[in-house]
């Protein structure tokens, strides 16, 4: 039996029988359970409680999940943010990773997956590694940040974060995407597409920072990515 970790997590979900499963579930193992039916408090709550993980569902009254994200990102809060969404809503899933979400579940969800996907988040955010340099960009992973040679910050997403370290670990090498699901704590072959928003995403912040000559994220197809500098 796998030792319980403890965590804290915020749950914004306005459904109370979705409420009860959940803090139910994941208070008997290990977390830390607050629960708000909509989000008016919640960058008050992350900010005073500093949570390891938002549960955040995308349909609330008032503000939707979207909105709450960009306030939490704009605000700079580093809790790890799992989006709630409907089982077919692509889009959804999408614009969360787009907007900084660390990873989605789609309704109906079962117990041990999301729990699963949690302890997968709290893995990563624990991972130590020695500061690098890789293409005139310097990568610090105990201050979590990642800067140019003009001292510009990179602003990477805690998933984007961990991908783009696991690629620099590994450059010049092809990482292959069964690996770099295992990063993001998916199994091989699922959640593709987030994978594919992940990369895009981290591609879209390099450009921005005006260094993709120096360093840039190839596409191996059928293989995986690659880190070349």
């Amino acid at each position: 039996m796998n030792e319980t970790r403890k965590f804290k997590v915020v749950i914004v979900e306005d459904d109370p029988s979705i409420q009860t499963m959940l803090a139910t579930y994941l208070s008997a193992n290990g977390g830390e359970v607050t629960v708000m039916g909509d989000g008016k408090n919640l960058l008050r709550e992350c900010n005073k409680g500093q949570p390891d993980i938002v549960l955040l569902d995308v349909v609330l009254p008032g503000d939707d999940g979207f909105v709450l994200l960009r306030k939490l990102r704009d605000a700079g809060a580093e809790s790890r943010v799992i989006m709630l969404t409907e089982r077919n809503a692509i889009d959804d899933k999408v614009l969360g990773l787009e907007m900084g979400a660390d990873d989605y579940l789609a309704k109906p969800f079962s117990s041990r997956e999301l729990l699963a996907r949690i302890q997968s988040q709290l893995r990563r955010s624990q991972t130590t590694l020695k500061a690098m340099q890789v293409g005139g960009m310097s990568i610090d992973p105990a201050t979590r940040e990642t800067r140019g040679a003009d001292g510009g910050l990179l602003p990477l997403t805690k998933t984007e974060f961990d991908l783009f370290v696991h690629l620099a670990r590994k450059s010049p090498q092809v990482v292959a995407h069964s690996e770099l699901f295992t990063v993001l704590g998916y199994k091989s072959g699922v959640e593709t597409k987030a994978l594919v928003m992940h990369i895009a995403n981290i591609r879209r912040k390099l450009n921005s920072m005006a260094v993709q000559a120096s360093i840039h994220i190839e596409s191996v197809a059928g293989i995986g990515y690659k880190l070349v500098s």
